[in-house]
């Protein structure tokens, strides 16, 4: 992709928060997926119980200090999050996840309004749309999540 997605999030907030690379389930649609080229440079991204917090992590978590082991090289959904692809009767959408603190304490902010509509621009390029469509687990069916766009995939 020509244009990489920046990090809306900043990252003293994200080492504050216990919620991402988390999961209830070893089977989630919230694990990340690999697009193909990803799975070239990273190993398979693994869930692996962490009995301590009741629940699942991502096995490039740090426990210790909550930082992502491979942060430089961490696959497009991980650099997307906040933001996902959801569907919904089959049709495809960007889509916001509410179960984000940043995104509960900062969605009706002016900066980051203007960041949602750039990168709703950006992902309705035709490289991204390329994307989805060689990488369809990237597309999943989520809940609590608030969908901002339609893309025609």
């Amino acid at each position: 992709m020509k244009k990489s997605v920046k990090q809306l999030i900043p990252g003293d907030f994200c080492l504050q928060c216990r919620g991402c690379c988390r999961f209830s389930r070893q089977e989630s649609v919230w694990q990340p997926h690999l697009l193909e080229e990803e799975k070239q440079a990273l190993e398979e991204i693994i869930v692996v119980a962490s009995p301590e917090e009741n629940n699942f992590i991502c096995s490039n978590l740090s426990r210790a200090n909550n930082k992502c082991k491979i942060y430089e090289r961490r696959p497009f959904e991980c650099r997307l999050y906040p933001f996902l692809f959801d569907r919904k009767n089959h049709k495809v959408f960007l889509a916001l996840d509410l179960n984000c603190a940043f995104v509960r304490e900062n969605s009706n902010d002016r900066q980051f309004k203007g960041y949602a509509r750039s990168l709703a621009e950006l992902v309705q390029s035709k490289d991204y749309i390329d994307k989805l469509k060689n990488n369809p687990l990237l597309i999943q069916e989520y809940e609590g999540v608030m969908d901002l766009i339609e893309l025609k995939v």
